[in-house]
Protein backbone atom coordinates (compact mmCIF):
# COMPACT_ATOMS: atom_id res chain seq x y z
CA UNK A 1 0.00 0.00 0.00
CA UNK A 2 1.40 3.37 -0.98
CA UNK A 3 0.65 6.63 0.72
CA UNK A 4 0.01 8.86 -2.20
CA UNK A 5 1.00 12.55 -1.78
CA UNK A 6 2.80 12.04 1.51
CA UNK A 7 5.59 14.45 2.35
CA UNK A 8 7.56 11.48 3.64
CA UNK A 9 8.18 10.11 0.20
CA UNK A 10 11.70 8.68 0.32
CA UNK A 11 12.38 9.04 -3.39
CA UNK A 12 13.83 12.57 -3.67
CA UNK A 13 14.37 14.36 -6.92
CA UNK A 14 18.04 15.05 -8.01
CA UNK A 15 18.97 18.68 -8.51
CA UNK A 16 20.75 19.52 -11.77
CA UNK A 17 24.49 20.35 -11.51
CA UNK A 18 25.41 23.98 -12.31
CA UNK A 19 28.29 23.86 -14.86
CA UNK A 20 29.45 27.41 -14.07
CA UNK A 21 29.84 26.52 -10.46
CA UNK A 22 32.05 23.52 -11.36
CA UNK A 23 34.18 25.65 -13.65
CA UNK A 24 34.65 28.21 -10.91
CA UNK A 25 35.81 25.52 -8.50
CA UNK A 26 38.29 24.14 -11.04
CA UNK A 27 39.72 27.62 -11.66
CA UNK A 28 40.13 28.12 -7.93
CA UNK A 29 41.94 24.77 -7.55
CA UNK A 30 44.28 25.53 -10.50
CA UNK A 31 45.08 28.97 -9.06
CA UNK A 32 45.91 27.45 -5.67
CA UNK A 33 48.19 24.82 -7.25
CA UNK A 34 50.02 27.47 -9.27
CA UNK A 35 50.47 29.74 -6.26
CA UNK A 36 51.92 27.06 -3.99
CA UNK A 37 53.88 25.02 -6.53
CA UNK A 38 55.15 27.70 -8.94
CA UNK A 39 55.03 31.18 -7.45
CA UNK A 40 55.93 30.60 -3.79
CA UNK A 41 59.25 28.77 -4.50
CA UNK A 42 60.49 31.78 -6.54
CA UNK A 43 60.17 34.17 -3.59
CA UNK A 44 63.55 34.52 -1.78
CA UNK A 45 63.50 33.76 1.94
CA UNK A 46 63.37 36.84 4.15
CA UNK A 47 66.57 38.31 5.66
CA UNK A 48 68.84 36.52 3.10
CA UNK A 49 70.81 38.78 0.69
CA UNK A 50 69.95 38.52 -2.96
CA UNK A 51 72.75 36.63 -4.74
CA UNK A 52 74.80 38.65 -7.23
CA UNK A 53 75.68 37.25 -10.66
CA UNK A 54 79.00 35.31 -10.70
CA UNK A 55 81.67 36.80 -12.99
CA UNK A 56 83.25 34.51 -15.53
CA UNK A 57 87.02 33.82 -15.44
CA UNK A 58 87.27 35.34 -18.93
CA UNK A 59 86.05 38.69 -17.64
CA UNK A 60 88.82 38.76 -15.02
CA UNK A 61 91.39 37.86 -17.67
CA UNK A 62 90.24 40.70 -19.93
CA UNK A 63 90.45 43.07 -16.99
CA UNK A 64 93.94 41.80 -16.13
CA UNK A 65 95.18 42.27 -19.70
CA UNK A 66 93.91 45.84 -19.74
CA UNK A 67 95.54 46.59 -16.38
CA UNK A 68 98.86 45.11 -17.54
CA UNK A 69 98.81 47.31 -20.63
CA UNK A 70 98.42 50.27 -18.25
CA UNK A 71 101.32 49.14 -16.10
CA UNK A 72 99.15 48.56 -13.04
CA UNK A 73 100.92 45.40 -11.98
CA UNK A 74 99.45 45.01 -8.49
CA UNK A 75 95.92 45.30 -9.81
CA UNK A 76 96.80 42.94 -12.67
CA UNK A 77 98.02 40.38 -10.17
CA UNK A 78 94.79 40.73 -8.18
CA UNK A 79 92.67 40.23 -11.32
CA UNK A 80 94.49 37.03 -12.26
CA UNK A 81 94.05 35.76 -8.71
CA UNK A 82 90.31 36.36 -9.10
CA UNK A 83 90.36 34.42 -12.37
CA UNK A 84 92.08 31.55 -10.55
CA UNK A 85 89.42 31.60 -7.83
CA UNK A 86 86.74 31.44 -10.50
CA UNK A 87 88.47 28.58 -12.33
CA UNK A 88 91.35 27.03 -10.34
CA UNK A 89 91.86 24.25 -12.89
CA UNK A 90 93.04 26.48 -15.74
CA UNK A 91 96.89 26.46 -15.98
CA UNK A 92 97.00 29.50 -18.29
CA UNK A 93 95.84 31.74 -15.44
CA UNK A 94 98.80 30.64 -13.32
CA UNK A 95 101.22 31.15 -16.22
CA UNK A 96 100.01 34.69 -16.84
CA UNK A 97 100.20 35.40 -13.12
CA UNK A 98 103.82 34.20 -13.14
CA UNK A 99 104.58 36.56 -16.04
CA UNK A 100 103.08 39.55 -14.25
CA UNK A 101 104.97 38.76 -11.08
CA UNK A 102 108.23 38.58 -13.03
CA UNK A 103 107.74 42.11 -14.36
CA UNK A 104 106.77 43.22 -10.86
CA UNK A 105 110.04 41.83 -9.46
CA UNK A 106 108.30 39.17 -7.35
CA UNK A 107 110.51 36.33 -8.50
CA UNK A 108 109.77 33.84 -5.73
CA UNK A 109 106.02 34.38 -6.13
CA UNK A 110 106.44 33.90 -9.89
CA UNK A 111 108.15 30.59 -9.20
CA UNK A 112 105.18 29.48 -7.09
CA UNK A 113 102.70 30.39 -9.85
CA UNK A 114 104.72 28.56 -12.51
CA UNK A 115 104.97 25.44 -10.36
CA UNK A 116 101.19 25.58 -9.77
CA UNK A 117 100.68 25.65 -13.53
CA UNK A 118 102.90 22.59 -13.93
CA UNK A 119 100.82 20.70 -11.37
CA UNK A 120 97.86 21.16 -13.73
CA UNK A 121 99.81 20.64 -16.96
CA UNK A 122 103.26 19.10 -16.76
CA UNK A 123 103.68 19.48 -20.53
CA UNK A 124 103.24 23.25 -20.63
CA UNK A 125 106.30 24.73 -22.32
CA UNK A 126 105.42 28.22 -21.10
CA UNK A 127 105.11 27.06 -17.48
CA UNK A 128 108.57 25.47 -17.63
CA UNK A 129 109.97 28.61 -19.29
CA UNK A 130 108.56 31.03 -16.73
CA UNK A 131 109.72 28.77 -13.91
CA UNK A 132 113.21 28.88 -15.42
CA UNK A 133 113.02 32.68 -15.76
CA UNK A 134 112.07 33.10 -12.10
CA UNK A 135 114.94 30.85 -10.99
CA UNK A 136 117.38 32.77 -13.18
CA UNK A 137 116.46 36.08 -11.56
CA UNK A 138 116.62 34.56 -8.08
CA UNK A 139 120.10 33.29 -8.91
CA UNK A 140 121.07 36.84 -9.85
CA UNK A 141 119.98 38.04 -6.41
CA UNK A 142 121.48 35.12 -4.49
CA UNK A 143 124.13 36.11 -1.94
CA UNK A 144 126.20 32.92 -1.88
CA UNK A 145 127.74 31.11 -4.80
CA UNK A 146 126.35 27.68 -3.97
CA UNK A 147 122.75 28.86 -3.99
CA UNK A 148 123.38 30.82 -7.19
CA UNK A 149 124.89 27.76 -8.88
CA UNK A 150 122.04 25.46 -7.83
CA UNK A 151 119.41 27.89 -9.07
CA UNK A 152 121.16 28.34 -12.41
CA UNK A 153 121.43 24.58 -12.96
CA UNK A 154 117.72 24.13 -12.33
CA UNK A 155 116.85 27.15 -14.49
CA UNK A 156 118.80 25.72 -17.41
CA UNK A 157 117.13 22.32 -16.99
CA UNK A 158 113.66 23.84 -16.95
CA UNK A 159 114.17 26.06 -20.00
CA UNK A 160 115.70 23.16 -21.96
CA UNK A 161 112.58 21.15 -21.14
CA UNK A 162 110.45 24.04 -22.39
CA UNK A 163 112.42 24.17 -25.62
CA UNK A 164 111.97 20.43 -26.16
CA UNK A 165 108.22 20.73 -25.62
CA UNK A 166 107.72 23.65 -28.02
CA UNK A 167 110.45 25.69 -29.65
CA UNK A 168 108.00 27.81 -31.64
CA UNK A 169 106.93 29.93 -28.69
CA UNK A 170 108.80 33.29 -28.73
CA UNK A 171 108.87 33.58 -24.94
CA UNK A 172 110.51 30.15 -24.67
CA UNK A 173 113.24 31.16 -27.12
CA UNK A 174 113.69 34.52 -25.36
CA UNK A 175 114.04 33.05 -21.89
CA UNK A 176 116.41 30.38 -23.19
CA UNK A 177 118.62 33.14 -24.64
CA UNK A 178 118.74 35.01 -21.31
CA UNK A 179 119.58 31.93 -19.29
CA UNK A 180 122.26 30.82 -21.75
CA UNK A 181 124.09 34.14 -21.47
CA UNK A 182 123.71 34.14 -17.67
CA UNK A 183 125.12 30.64 -17.47
CA UNK A 184 128.24 31.48 -19.44
CA UNK A 185 129.17 34.56 -21.45
CA UNK A 186 130.88 32.28 -23.95
CA UNK A 187 127.38 31.19 -25.01
CA UNK A 188 126.73 34.63 -26.48
CA UNK A 189 126.54 33.51 -30.12
CA UNK A 190 124.02 30.77 -29.37
CA UNK A 191 122.10 33.10 -27.04
CA UNK A 192 122.00 35.78 -29.71
CA UNK A 193 120.63 33.26 -32.21
CA UNK A 194 117.79 32.27 -29.90
CA UNK A 195 116.97 35.90 -29.04
CA UNK A 196 116.77 36.76 -32.73
CA UNK A 197 114.61 33.67 -33.31
CA UNK A 198 112.23 34.90 -30.61
CA UNK A 199 111.83 38.27 -32.34
CA UNK A 200 111.36 36.53 -35.70
CA UNK A 201 108.61 34.37 -34.26
CA UNK A 202 106.72 37.36 -32.89
CA UNK A 203 107.90 40.92 -33.42
CA UNK A 204 105.27 42.11 -30.92
CA UNK A 205 106.62 39.94 -28.08
CA UNK A 206 107.81 42.04 -25.16
CA UNK A 207 109.97 39.21 -23.82
CA UNK A 208 111.59 38.67 -27.22
CA UNK A 209 112.82 42.25 -27.62
CA UNK A 210 113.88 42.41 -24.00
CA UNK A 211 115.90 39.19 -24.34
CA UNK A 212 117.65 40.49 -27.44
CA UNK A 213 118.47 43.71 -25.59
CA UNK A 214 119.79 41.76 -22.61
CA UNK A 215 122.11 39.65 -24.77
CA UNK A 216 123.43 42.80 -26.47
CA UNK A 217 123.94 44.39 -23.04
CA UNK A 218 125.83 41.41 -21.66
CA UNK A 219 128.15 41.42 -24.67
CA UNK A 220 128.92 45.13 -24.32
CA UNK A 221 126.90 46.31 -27.33
CA UNK A 222 125.20 49.16 -25.50
CA UNK A 223 123.81 51.01 -28.50
CA UNK A 224 122.15 47.86 -29.86
CA UNK A 225 120.94 46.98 -26.36
CA UNK A 226 119.38 50.42 -25.98
CA UNK A 227 117.67 50.07 -29.35
CA UNK A 228 116.11 46.73 -28.38
CA UNK A 229 115.10 47.94 -24.91
CA UNK A 230 113.36 50.91 -26.55
CA UNK A 231 111.61 48.50 -28.93
CA UNK A 232 110.32 46.59 -25.90
CA UNK A 233 109.24 49.82 -24.24
CA UNK A 234 107.30 50.83 -27.35
CA UNK A 235 105.14 47.73 -26.79
CA UNK A 236 104.34 48.79 -23.21
CA UNK A 237 105.64 52.11 -21.93
CA UNK A 238 104.13 51.62 -18.48
CA UNK A 239 106.42 48.87 -17.19
CA UNK A 240 108.99 50.20 -14.67
CA UNK A 241 111.44 47.38 -15.47
CA UNK A 242 111.96 48.63 -19.03
CA UNK A 243 112.59 52.20 -17.88
CA UNK A 244 115.23 50.91 -15.47
CA UNK A 245 116.89 48.88 -18.23
CA UNK A 246 116.99 51.89 -20.53
CA UNK A 247 118.28 54.07 -17.69
CA UNK A 248 121.11 51.62 -17.06
CA UNK A 249 122.12 51.72 -20.72
CA UNK A 250 122.03 55.51 -20.85
CA UNK A 251 124.11 55.78 -17.67
CA UNK A 252 126.68 53.34 -19.04
CA UNK A 253 126.86 55.47 -22.20
CA UNK A 254 127.41 58.66 -20.17
CA UNK A 255 123.95 60.16 -20.74
CA UNK A 256 123.25 60.99 -17.11
CA UNK A 257 120.31 63.30 -17.81
CA UNK A 258 118.62 60.63 -19.90
CA UNK A 259 119.32 58.01 -17.26
CA UNK A 260 117.88 60.20 -14.52
CA UNK A 261 114.72 60.77 -16.56
CA UNK A 262 114.29 57.02 -17.12
CA UNK A 263 114.82 56.25 -13.42
CA UNK A 264 112.35 58.95 -12.39
CA UNK A 265 109.80 57.49 -14.83
CA UNK A 266 110.24 54.16 -13.05
CA UNK A 267 109.73 55.87 -9.69
CA UNK A 268 106.50 57.46 -10.94
CA UNK A 269 105.22 54.13 -12.28
CA UNK A 270 106.25 52.17 -9.17
CA UNK A 271 106.27 54.58 -6.22
CA UNK A 272 106.43 51.80 -3.60
CA UNK A 273 109.50 50.11 -5.09
CA UNK A 274 112.99 50.81 -3.74
CA UNK A 275 114.77 49.61 -6.89
CA UNK A 276 114.43 52.81 -8.96
CA UNK A 277 115.58 54.85 -5.96
CA UNK A 278 118.64 52.63 -5.57
CA UNK A 279 119.56 53.24 -9.21
CA UNK A 280 119.22 56.98 -8.63
CA UNK A 281 121.57 56.66 -5.65
CA UNK A 282 124.13 54.93 -7.86
CA UNK A 283 123.71 57.55 -10.57
CA UNK A 284 124.32 60.54 -8.30
CA UNK A 285 127.06 58.83 -6.31
CA UNK A 286 128.81 58.04 -9.58
CA UNK A 287 129.06 61.74 -10.42
CA UNK A 288 129.99 62.76 -6.87
CA UNK A 289 126.67 64.35 -5.87
CA UNK A 290 126.42 62.57 -2.53
CA UNK A 291 123.93 65.02 -1.04
CA UNK A 292 121.30 64.17 -3.66
CA UNK A 293 122.28 60.50 -3.46
CA UNK A 294 121.71 60.59 0.31
CA UNK A 295 118.20 61.93 -0.20
CA UNK A 296 117.22 59.12 -2.54
CA UNK A 297 118.87 56.56 -0.25
CA UNK A 298 116.84 57.95 2.65
CA UNK A 299 113.64 57.72 0.59
CA UNK A 300 114.40 54.04 -0.05
CA UNK A 301 114.89 53.38 3.67
CA UNK A 302 111.56 55.06 4.42
CA UNK A 303 109.86 52.63 2.05
CA UNK A 304 111.58 49.55 3.52
CA UNK A 305 113.01 50.46 6.95
CA UNK A 306 113.80 46.86 7.95
CA UNK A 307 116.11 46.32 4.96
CA UNK A 308 119.75 46.25 6.17
CA UNK A 309 121.17 46.72 2.67
CA UNK A 310 119.25 49.94 2.21
CA UNK A 311 120.52 51.06 5.61
CA UNK A 312 124.09 50.28 4.56
CA UNK A 313 123.60 52.11 1.30
CA UNK A 314 122.36 55.18 3.16
CA UNK A 315 125.36 54.91 5.49
CA UNK A 316 127.72 54.92 2.47
CA UNK A 317 126.14 58.09 1.11
CA UNK A 318 126.29 59.82 4.49
CA UNK A 319 129.96 58.84 4.86
CA UNK A 320 130.95 60.19 1.46
CA UNK A 321 128.96 63.36 2.17
CA UNK A 322 130.90 63.85 5.42
CA UNK A 323 127.92 63.22 7.72
CA UNK A 324 129.82 60.68 9.86
CA UNK A 325 127.53 60.49 12.89
CA UNK A 326 124.50 59.67 10.74
CA UNK A 327 126.59 57.23 8.72
CA UNK A 328 127.58 55.35 11.90
CA UNK A 329 123.93 55.07 12.97
CA UNK A 330 122.94 53.49 9.66
CA UNK A 331 126.01 51.22 9.44
CA UNK A 332 125.41 50.02 12.99
CA UNK A 333 121.92 48.88 11.99
CA UNK A 334 123.14 47.35 8.72
CA UNK A 335 126.09 45.48 10.23
CA UNK A 336 125.13 44.76 13.84
CA UNK A 337 121.35 44.98 13.57
CA UNK A 338 118.98 46.27 16.20
CA UNK A 339 116.00 48.52 16.62
CA UNK A 340 115.86 51.78 14.70
CA UNK A 341 114.73 55.10 16.14
CA UNK A 342 111.39 54.48 14.43
CA UNK A 343 110.96 51.23 16.34
CA UNK A 344 111.70 48.94 13.38
CA UNK A 345 113.86 45.86 13.94
CA UNK A 346 116.72 45.43 11.47
CA UNK A 347 118.57 42.13 11.04
CA UNK A 348 122.33 42.69 10.74
CA UNK A 349 124.34 41.47 7.75
CA UNK A 350 127.15 38.98 8.51
CA UNK A 351 130.46 39.57 6.75
CA UNK A 352 130.65 37.40 3.60
CA UNK A 353 133.64 37.43 1.29
CA UNK A 354 131.52 36.67 -1.78
CA UNK A 355 129.36 39.76 -1.26
CA UNK A 356 131.47 42.80 -2.13
CA UNK A 357 128.76 45.26 -1.11
CA UNK A 358 128.57 43.91 2.44
CA UNK A 359 132.38 44.00 2.61
CA UNK A 360 132.21 47.66 1.57
CA UNK A 361 129.67 48.35 4.31
CA UNK A 362 132.08 46.89 6.87
CA UNK A 363 135.24 48.77 5.96
CA UNK A 364 133.36 52.06 5.43
CA UNK A 365 131.73 51.59 8.83
CA UNK A 366 135.14 50.97 10.36
CA UNK A 367 136.58 54.10 8.75
CA UNK A 368 133.69 56.22 10.00
CA UNK A 369 134.27 54.90 13.53
CA UNK A 370 138.01 55.53 13.27
CA UNK A 371 137.45 59.12 12.16
CA UNK A 372 135.17 59.59 15.16
CA UNK A 373 137.84 58.17 17.50
CA UNK A 374 135.79 55.05 18.26
CA UNK A 375 138.83 52.91 17.59
CA UNK A 376 137.98 50.03 19.90
CA UNK A 377 135.00 49.12 17.72
CA UNK A 378 136.75 50.07 14.50
CA UNK A 379 139.76 47.80 15.16
CA UNK A 380 137.45 44.80 15.65
CA UNK A 381 135.89 45.45 12.24
CA UNK A 382 139.25 45.89 10.50
CA UNK A 383 140.63 42.70 12.00
CA UNK A 384 137.52 40.79 10.89
CA UNK A 385 138.03 42.08 7.35
CA UNK A 386 141.69 41.04 7.27
CA UNK A 387 140.78 37.56 8.47
CA UNK A 388 137.71 37.05 6.26
CA UNK A 389 138.68 38.67 2.94
CA UNK A 390 142.50 38.75 2.81
CA UNK A 391 142.38 38.40 -0.98
CA UNK A 392 140.23 41.53 -1.46
CA UNK A 393 142.83 44.23 -2.16
CA UNK A 394 140.41 47.15 -1.79
CA UNK A 395 139.06 45.88 1.52
CA UNK A 396 142.54 45.12 2.89
CA UNK A 397 143.82 48.57 1.87
CA UNK A 398 140.93 50.33 3.63
CA UNK A 399 141.29 48.13 6.72
CA UNK A 400 144.99 48.97 6.94
CA UNK A 401 144.24 52.67 6.50
CA UNK A 402 141.79 52.43 9.36
CA UNK A 403 144.34 50.69 11.57
CA UNK A 404 146.85 53.45 10.76
CA UNK A 405 144.24 56.06 11.78
CA UNK A 406 143.78 54.23 15.05
CA UNK A 407 147.55 53.98 15.64
CA UNK A 408 147.64 50.19 15.33
CA UNK A 409 149.90 50.31 12.26
CA UNK A 410 152.58 52.66 11.04
CA UNK A 411 152.29 54.03 7.57
CA UNK A 412 154.96 52.42 5.38
CA UNK A 413 157.61 54.80 4.06
CA UNK A 414 157.13 56.19 0.58
CA UNK A 415 159.37 54.91 -2.24
CA UNK A 416 161.00 58.37 -2.44
CA UNK A 417 162.04 58.23 1.21
CA UNK A 418 163.46 54.73 0.79
CA UNK A 419 165.56 55.70 -2.24
CA UNK A 420 166.98 58.93 -0.81
CA UNK A 421 170.83 58.74 -0.82
CA UNK A 422 172.60 58.95 2.50
CA UNK A 423 174.71 62.12 2.99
Amino acid sequence: MYLSGSKWNLRKKRRRTNPWRVLLILVFIATAVYFWQIYIPTIPPPFIPTPTPTRSPASFVLEAESLFDSGKLEQTEAAYLEAILANPREPVHYIELARVRMFAGKFEDAETSARDALVLNQDSALAHAFLAWSLDFQAGNAEDRLTKSELMVEALQEVETALELNQNIPEVQAIYAEILIDTNLENYETALGHARAAVALDNSSLEAHRALAYVWEMTGNRELALESYEAARSLNSYLPRLHLDIGNMLRAMGDYDGARESYLNAVALSPTSTEPLTYLVQLYAGIGEYGVASQYARNAVELDPANPRLRGNLGRMYYHNGVLDEAIVQFNLAVRGGQSDEGVWVEGLPLKKEDFRIVEFYYTYGLALAKRNSCEEAIQIFEAILQTVPEDEVAVFNAQEGLILCGELERPPTPDAESSPAS
